[in-house]
């Protein structure tokens, strides 16, 4: 074994884990409810405090349940890094999402800026990370940012053009005063959101033939393009059962290697067990012989 040479040049083979108290407990089905349901009473709470304001009768509890929820949350993550180990921690990228939420919550308990107060709500995207059918789904979309970029710089391209175009023919009209305004009309043009008003609207300004332009930016822009942009979206999400399988493959590749650690700890024990043998057998000769001279 690699490993085991490994382990014998350099002494006792590195762990790589944590504390296994740790990890029996926060890899417990029962602790991972506790802290979803932990995530998603506090996300209500916020939401109760939101809705009735600072002057409902129980936005003290509310506070209150706040601070304890972050105690608690904080505390997770501590136990969580001591069952993983540095290593193993800050080589999930989801462990660093969840540092992040929860630095970002104690940055909101700042007075100096009460708008910052708003961000403890962030405290709900660990939801995302406590739920692995939500971890899936962003990972899958994060794997597709170059397409995603791609048909973004599609979409500026389209709309840059229509924006010039529709400037250029309907300067003056309501909605294509100038490219910034043109752009937003063909953004909302492109949502089927008042297509049938802008073409009324262009008639009435002088334009009766204003309908072709709109009805083939509409085409392009809504059926093609943000067409292309959902099914780069799909794509991606159908592509993360793929990821899955990686990841067990990475949980078996994990499980050989304390498969490997264990058989090295046997072998050091059998060979530690055959040494304390042949010292006993060595121990018993020489008592045997010191009573032969005895007897003697």
């Amino acid at each position: 074994m690699g490993t085991g040479a490994a382990a014998k040049a350099g002494g006792a083979a590195p762990r790589r884990g944590g504390i296994r108290l740790f990890q029996f407990l926060t890899q417990n089905p029962l602790w991972e409810i506790f802290i979803l349901l932990a995530i998603v009473t506090n996300a209500a709470l916020l939401g109760i405090d939101a809705h009735f304001g600072e002057r409902n009768p129980y936005h003290a509890y509310i506070e209150q349940a706040d601070n304890w929820f972050l105690m608690l949350f904080t505390v997770e993550l501590a136990l969580e890094f001591l069952a993983q180990g540095p290593r193993r921690y800050f080589s999930n990228g989801w462990n660093w999402f969840d540092v992040i939420v929860v630095g970002v919550c104690y940055v909101a308990f700042s007075p100096a800026i009460s708008a910052l107060r708003t961000l403890r709500v962030v405290r709900v995207f660990r939801l995302i990370s406590a739920v692995p059918q939500m971890r899936r789904v962003v990972e899958a979309l994060f794997g597709a940012m170059p397409g995603i970029m791609a048909t973004l710089a599609v979409l500026f391209v389209v709309f840059y053009i229509g924006a010039v175009m529709g400037t250029t023919l309907f300067r003056g009209a309501p909605g294509f005063n100038d490219l910034g305004e043109a752009a937003l009309t063909l953004f909302q043009l492109s949502q089927f959101d008042g297509w049938g008003e802008t073409i009324a609207m262009l008639e009435e300004n002088g334009h009766p033939y204003a309908w072709v332009f709109v009805m083939i930016f509409t085409i392009i822009g809504a059926f093609a393009v943000l067409n292309l942009f959902v099914g780069v979206i799909v794509e991606a999400v159908q592509e993360a059962p793929k990821s899955v399988v990686s990841q067990i493959k990475t949980d078996i590749d994990q499980m050989e290697e304390d498969v490997e650690d264990i058989q090295e700890a046997q072998e050091d024990a059998a060979k530690t067990r055959a040494r304390i043998l042949e010292e006993i057998s060595a121990l018993r000769a020489e008592v045997a012989a010191l009573r032969a001279e005895k007897d003697r």
